[in-house]
């Protein structure tokens, strides 16, 4: 059994801007996780196509692969985080955007495996959709 974690965050750019900033690492690296100097970022942004997002200073990551895009309005991926040498189960994220008041409504659906990890993500997901909306504004 999964938990569920719905995050929604306004982003003031257009679906396709947004879109398009999840699917490279020069796109995410503007963003994901801006104030972790050492992070790397390698995105493969087609179906199939696998992502890593990793921190060697600080230990963690996420991996996983690109099961569903549909541009400008879906991003489906899997979902492993990386603590240390550690991976944790895989899991389903799922990335709406709808156009909204000029900009982009982004709603993060993530199942979650495990639910004392859902608090974590919640914050974790709140910190760089903020990043994102902040690119933008």
């Amino acid at each position: 059994m999964t938990h569920e974690l719905v995050i929604t965050q306004h982003v003031p750019a257009p679906p396709p801007q947004v879109y398009a900033a999840w699917l490279t690492p020069e796109g995410l690296s503007r963003w994901w996780w801006v104030t972790i100097g050492d992070t790397t970022y390698t995105v493969d942004g087609r179906v199939g196509g696998d992502y890593l997002v990793q921190s060697v200073a600080a230990g963690i990551g996420v991996r996983g692969t690109f099961r569903a895009l549909r541009e400008p309005d879906l991003i489906e991926l899997t979902w492993v985080w990386l603590d240390g040498e550690t991976a944790g189960p895989e899991e389903l994220v799922r990335v709406d955007l709808a156009e909204q008041d000029g900009g982009t409504l982004v709603t993060i659906t993530h199942h979650v495996a495990e639910a004392d990890g859902v608090e974590s993500y919640r914050q974790g997901w709140q910190h760089v959709l903020g990043n994102l909306e902040r690119l933008y504004a």
